[in-house]
């Protein structure tokens, strides 16, 4: 009963202090102001860069809620437009998939029929979010598509009165933030609000994991593979309570390595389900900067994950038959395992510096 209490107040401080860290980057970022719009159009200078800055920041930084939460801080300052804010959200979806695959490859690497088990889960979770990425790139190269969805839903949130005063309480929250920024210039601040970001997101999923990592919780989620609806809804449920795609995922890698969950379980419907669930974390920190345009962004994030899941749905059992081909080529050998995972990272490298030679 006290390990409960302990965890229980762990979690607010925790939710606490993620609120505190998307404060202060804001604050840090108005202070910063032209200087730190110039260092990002530097990276970001279109919706192809744009992408690929999402893509490989948060394969670095593990954590695509960490990185969107980040992005909708410097909307809300004003440092970075919503056009290019909506690319690196698109791209972000790919950069969480690196976890679970490095725990695919690091983990099973020796043994060759685990490893091809554990890439059926990591490869779900890759090929679903690079082929939505592909479909909503292009639409948002040529179309603006999302960039409308921003900007229709900062037209809605605008009008939202009480929007306004959400600043105004989380200062009242966080009365440290302003005297602090007194003391360090806003470099630092941003650096500062990262590590907290990073670390209270660590917290969060690390209490909220263990809370649910019980013998019964984890026959609870081996009961749910045998039908779609029950992988979605437990896929989505799961992640609202530990806000990491990335976590969610991982957790179903030695699962399917050891044969608990097989290739004919619905591995696809709990991803979808996992990928709108970590959508609230986003909406907690675009709501903490009270800026309809920070929420417009949000909405591009929910709405990449709610159209994805209406399109890929009904190609469950024709998708689940790429997963299995493409994971068996890749887990034949260590060397095309450890290739992969080299080119995940390289790829975005290489786009991103054609851009700085530019």
């Amino acid at each position: 009963m006290e390990a409960r209490y302990k965890t229980s107040i762990f979690i607010i401080l925790s939710a606490y202090f993620f609120v505190s860290s998307i404060v202060l980057l804001k604050s840090s970022a108005v202070i910063l102001g032209r200087s730190l719009a110039e260092a990002l159009f530097l990276l970001v200078r279109d919706t192809t860069s744009g992408v690929f800055v999402g893509w490989l920041t948060t394969a670095l930084m593990h954590s695509s809620g960490a990185f969107d939460s980040m992005i909708v801080a410097f909307v809300s300052a004003g440092v970075i437009p919503l056009r290019l804010a909506v690319a690196t959200i698109l791209g972000a979806e790919v950069g969480t998939t690196v976890t679970p695959l490095t725990i695919s490859v690091v983990g099973y690497i020796r043994r060759r029929g685990q490893l091809s088990a554990s890439f059926n889960v990591s490869m779900t979770h890759f090929l679903y979010n690079l082929l939505t990425l592909l479909l909503f790139y292009f639409s948002e190269l040529f179309f603006g598509v999302f960039t409308r969805i921003a900007e229709a839903g900062r037209g809605i949130f605008v009008r939202v009165p009480w929007l306004s005063l959400i600043p105004d309480l989380l200062d009242l929250a966080t009365p440290w933030v302003d005297p602090l920024l007194g003391y360090i210039p806003g470099w630092l601040g941003i650096i500062l609000g990262g590590l907290i970001l990073l670390a209270s997101l660590w917290a969060f999923e690390h209490y909220m994991t263990a809370t649910f990592s019980m013998p019964r919780s984890w026959n609870l989620i081996r009961a749910t593979f045998g039908r779609p609806l029950r992988a979605f809804i437990a896929g989505f449920l799961f992640t609202v309570l530990v806000p990491s795609t990335t976590v969610m995922v991982s957790l179903l890698v030695p699962l399917a390595a050891s044969g608990v969950i097989g290739p004919e379980d619905y591995i696809l419907p709990y991803v979808l389900g996992a990928n709108i669930g970590t959508v609230f974390d986003v909406m907690m920190a675009a709501l903490a900067t009270g800026d309809p345009a920070a929420l417009g962004v949000w909405l591009v994030h929910l709405s990449n994950n709610l159209v994805g899941a209406l399109i890929f749905l009904p190609l469950m059992r024709p998708f689940s038959r790429l997963v299995r081909w493409f994971s068996n080529e890749v887990s034949s050998s260590p060397w095309r395992s450890l290739l992969f995972i080299g080119a995940f990272h390289l790829f975005p490298i290489i786009v991103i510096g054609s851009y700085l030679l530019r």
